[in-house]
């Protein structure tokens, strides 16, 4: 039977863990991943041929297999290969959330970069900026309001992504969920609760991308109102 009985104190504390955890890791993927996916644009756009073809094969491979093809291999294959490269379960699934949506913010940020005019690095050039200067004080900052909504939209991706870290038992909400089904026996109520909670997540994220959007083009929406 349905019944809402169930959201006993107990229960909800251990959503709300559940729901700190996936937040959790969510973030932390996404501040490793768009770090690993700044250096992998970099290596893509540089004029060595050796940091184009290693940051081309990072990218292709984790853009290239599923990710819970690459949690598996973290969590149960490398360790065999590797028995000094065990990690813990939330630890595996930091790492592979993280170089899973690298690769992806790798591309994002390459493609921003690329939108930037090209007279704008000419123009830092002729005030004599250093090329890092540049990068930094000119070319990020514009490519910032491009990459923004792609990046937010990877942000709710690996939101509702780490449910996927149940697998190797990360006891995120998914698996708490189902740790509370297997005890109450009242599927329909929970996972309900569990879809509205990932719901509200996103949209609550999605707002606040919507917001820094809309502070990063406000100074180019005034100047063009002049």
């Amino acid at each position: 039977m349905f019944s809402l009985d169930i959201f006993t104190p107990d229960v909800l504390a251990s959503l709300w863990k559940g729901t700190q955890l996936t937040l959790g890791l969510t973030l932390l993927a996404s501040v490793f991943g768009l770090i690993l996916g700044a250096v992998a644009a970099l290596g893509r756009m540089s004029r060595s041929g050796v940091l184009r073809a290693v940051a081309g094969a990072y990218i292709e491979i984790f853009r290239g297999t599923p990710l819970l093809v690459q949690l598996f291999f973290l969590f149960f294959a490398l360790p065999q290969l590797l028995p000094q490269a065990r990690l813990s379960p939330f630890n595996t699934a930091v790492l592979g959330l993280s170089l899973f949506a690298g690769a992806y913010a790798a591309e994002i940020i390459r493609g921003s970069l690329n939108a930037v005019q090209r007279g704008q690095a000419e123009a830092a050039r002729a005030l004599g900026l250093r090329p890092s200067q540049t990068l930094w004080l000119v070319l990020t900052p514009q490519a910032a309001r491009t990459a923004v909504p792609a990046l937010g939209n990877q942000f709710i991706g690996l939101l509702k992504d780490s449910s996927l870290a149940s697998v190797i038992t990360v006891t995120e909400l998914l698996l708490t969920t189902r740790g509370l089904v297997s005890v109450t026996y009242q599927p329909v109520p929970l996972y309900l609760a569990v879809g509205l909670i990932y719901f509200v997540l996103s949209n609550v994220a999605a707002q606040g991308f919507r917001a820094l959007e809309g502070r990063l083009n406000r100074p180019y929406l005034t100047a063009t109102r002049r």
